[in-house]
């Protein structure tokens, strides 16, 4: 799967939230149907992230938060981001892994 055309691609047709403020709060209310976080994403912040949230699936890739912002054209560094909307994306068949 290409990661940075399927998260374009959920950009235009669905939603995602990016950040890990974002991200957590999405969580919280139940509106995160998956969770992608950076490589060089806070331990802290994932542990944080799954006790609390079980039922999130979390999906760690490979690339680190520069390049995770630049794959879904931001122009700063994202750790964390989270799919509320997959739209007309496969993002959703990405398995857990953290």
């Amino acid at each position: 799967m290409d990661l940075a055309r399927q998260l374009k691609q959920s950009m235009s047709t669905g939603s995602i939230l990016f950040g890990q403020r974002q991200t957590m709060s999405a969580c919280s209310k139940g509106d995160a149907r998956l969770v992608i976080v950076a490589a060089n994403c806070p331990v802290n912040y994932i542990s944080e992230l799954t006790d609390g949230h079980p039922d999130v699936p979390v999906h760690q890739v490979q690339m680190v938060n520069s390049q995770l912002g630049a794959a879904c054209a931001k122009p700063f560094p994202v750790s964390a981001l989270c799919i509320t909307d997959p739209g007309e994306s496969e993002l959703l068949s990405l398995s857990p892994n953290v």
